[in-house]
């Protein structure tokens, strides 16, 4: 940690460290519970278990993210009718009917600039059609992951996407015929995650919003018959009708289970979605413990006691080391990108560290060409964000009308990433809003629990939590959709655009950086 890392900041640090040391002697008493003994006061041990601990920890990064995305698909896909939620089955759009409010406590940090429409794609018997009309002059893009979280398409009207109109997604091994009209789209797996986003402006456009979305279409290959098919073309009725979600969950993270079982699970995920190429290192490293593909180490390899328990520590541990390793690349960049942290997603070839840290704070993020997300969790004082101050997020001149080619929105969630119960139902403010900027172009966004006393400001207000909230810690994230390439970069590095300061208010910080508080 650096020397300069407020006590605020040091006090966030030591609770994820606290955390990894709470799971870690969790682990141990499973330890007992499942066999496997070891002594960590016998030195030989202990140096088997240290070694093990390096190998197991860096395939938990490599593994999680498709093991999660297996959980995401079996949770998601266990309606067997659209449920209005993103949840249905497989091959088919299930629409998001409203805007999230703070009463929505289903998906965390939920979007409130458009609604989603979630599909996940079965490859393996037949291609299928996804139809979106090129003349919709509303924003709206469809998002294709792969099991591995690479986002290796986009179809809409953001830079490097592929055009509307009907495109046929086809899985590795297709070899058939494309009929006329159809664009080919090949996924290297035969599992895709269509996550679908249509820009909505506020409630009273939702009615516009869903009959765009209502003309999305998921058709089979073998059932396409020309383009009179994405009308005509009925899915078949489901024999039960379950609109509930069952959560899924990772193996080896469930009640009683083992943990090093997590390593079994990831064999047959790995079977399943075969590694690139590229992989070929790190599964050379992980096979050491005999952990990869088609392979289960509780099972078959023949382990010590100190291994085995270091693969069930690097599991237990393994959401809390991504966590502090999130929050130490948010303070190494603090100062370069104005108290924020700005994350390339969507494609991460052999990093698997961020892949694996993006699966934990932001699963399903899409490439930067379509958007970026910038968070903040600290104030420019390095001090915890709270509802129990005040603050002023300050855009300067330069920053106050981001550089995008669609939309951009800063939305305010409490520390659960949840929205923020409040008198206006207001959760973010957007190019849409009807803010007043300063008389030099730049714009101050007022954040605190109570309205400001002067009308004027109120307009830019952004409720924080109030006294009587659950939580009283908030974060902040800036929704940035269609940025150049020169944004990207920028954004990236810290030489372009940047997230606003966001300047306490009761100790005199605001007020000496020349920028003025709610009155």
């Amino acid at each position: 940690m650096s020397k300069t890392t407020s006590r605020p900041a040091h006090r966030l640090a030591t609770g994820l460290a606290l955390s990894c040391i709470i799971l870690a002697s969790g682990a141990s008493s499973a330890a007992a519970a499942f066999g496997g003994d070891y002594d960590a006061n016998d030195p030989a041990q202990k140096a088997q278990y240290d070694a093990a601990l390096v190998v197991a920890t860096k395939a938990y990064e490599y593994a999680v993210p498709v093991l999660n995305m297996e959980r995401t698909f079996k949770t998601s896909t266990s309606p067997t009718v659209n449920n209005g939620r993103g949840g249905g089955p497989v091959n088919q759009f299930s629409h998001f009917e409203k805007l999230a409010d703070a009463k929505d406590r289903t998906v965390v940090a939920p979007n409130s600039d458009t609604l989603y429409s979630m599909a996940w794609l079965d490859l393996s018997k037949t291609p299928q059609v996804i139809h979106s009309n090129s003349t919709t002059k509303r924003f709206h893009v469809f998002e294709l992951l792969d099991p591995w979280e690479e986002n290796f398409k986009n179809i809409g009207p953001s830079d490097k996407a592929i055009p509307d109109g009907n495109n046929v997604i086809t899985g590795p091994n297709f070899k058939g015929k494309i009929p006329s009209g159809l664009r080919q789209i090949r996924s290297p797996y035969n599992r895709v995650w269509v996550i679908g986003r249509t820009y909505v402006v506020d409630k009273a456009d939702l009615k516009a919003a869903r009959k765009v979305m209502a003309s999305y279409k998921i058709v089979p290959l073998n059932q396409w018959r020309g383009d009179s098919s994405p009308d005509t073309y009925t899915q078949p009725p489901p024999k039960v009708i379950r609109r509930a979600t069952v959560e899924a969950h990772i193996p080896g993270t469930g009640p009683g289970e083992d943990a090093a079982t997590f390593f079994d699970a990831a064999g047959d995920q790995l079977k399943l979605y075969k590694p690139p190429k590229r992989d070929a290192p790190i599964l050379a490293q992980i096979k050491a413990l005999g952990i990869g593909i088609g392979l289960h180490p509780t099972k078959t390899a023949k382990l010590s006691g100190a291994q085995l328990q270091a693969m069930r520590d690097a599991v237990t541990q393994g959401p809390g080391k991504l966590q502090g390793q999130f929050f130490a690349d948010y303070i190494a960049g603090f100062t370069a990108h104005n108290g924020w942290i700005v994350v390339k997603t969507g494609t991460y070839a052999t990093n698997y560290n961020r892949r694996a840290i993006v699966d934990r704070v932001g699963l399903g993020a899409p490439t930067p060409e379509l958007a970026m997300y910038p968070l903040a969790l600290l104030d420019s004082n390095r001090g915890i964000l709270t509802g129990s101050k005040r603050y002023v997020a300050h855009f300067s001149a330069k920053t106050a009308r981001p550089p995008v080619k669609f939309f951009w929105s800063m939305t305010l969630y409490d520390s659960d990433s949840f929205l923020v119960d409040n008198p206006l139902d207001r959760y973010l403010v957007n190019d849409r809003s009807r803010l007043r900027y300063n008389s030099d172009g730049s714009l101050d966004i007022y954040l605190q629990p109570n309205a400001p006393a002067n009308s004027a400001q109120r307009a830019n207000w952004l409720p924080t939590p109030s006294a009587a909230a659950k939580t009283q810690g908030f974060r902040l994230i800036v929704r940035l959709y269609g940025l150049s390439q020169a944004g990207i970069n920028g954004a990236t590095d810290g030489t372009g655009w940047q997230g606003p300061s966001i300047l306490p208010c009761d100790d005199g910080t605001a007020a000496s950086h020349g920028v003025a508080c709610a009155g």
